[in-house]
């Protein structure tokens, strides 16, 4: 009986431990490191930590539910970004000091892509990922060959 009980406080606590990290996802006041925190989300996987750091300037997609289909949107994200490691290669205004535009590159295999984000600030100070150009990002349902980096899809997601 006393078996159950620890498998059942080891299970209990193995959730609650997921549900912790879950919490509220502040974008950063970089917006380097708002696509480093993107990223991170995207390894681990959490589509909440995603949805908080991806929007427009009314607010994070998770917190406004907008666009309406920013779930499948962000499930999307998620598939073209996985990689095996990503590193961020510029970060540089673009435009009005409240847009930033910042590559990504990727790493799947043995083929690298890099992939452009563009970073909005809030009026709060901080910043959001606004698009992804996913068509720089390869296929993830194609094999990796090294000798072709181009992309091969033209799937793409932004804030609207």
């Amino acid at each position: 009986m006393t078996r159950r009980w620890c498998a059942a406080a080891v299970l209990l606590a193995a959730c609650g431990g997921g549900a912790a990290g879950a919490g509220k996802v502040r974008p950063a006041s970089t917006a380097s490191v708002t696509v480093q925190n993107f990223m991170r989300a995207v390894a681990d996987s959490n589509l909440d930590a995603m949805a908080a750091l991806w929007g427009t300037t009314r607010g994070p997609a998770g917190q406004v539910k907008q666009p309406s289909d920013y779930e499948r949107r962000i499930a999307v994200m998620q598939a073209y970004l996985s990689s095996d490691d990503y590193r961020i290669v510029s970060d540089q205004q673009d435009g009005p000091p409240t847009r930033h535009a910042v590559q990504v590159q990727i790493r799947r295999q043995a083929c690298t892509w890099d992939v452009p984000f563009s970073v909005i600030q809030l009026a709060d100070g901080t910043w959001l990922v606004n698009q992804v150009d996913l068509t720089a990002a390869g296929n993830p349902a194609k094999p990796c060959n090294p000798s072709d980096t181009t992309a091969q899809d033209t799937s793409s997601a932004s804030a609207p």
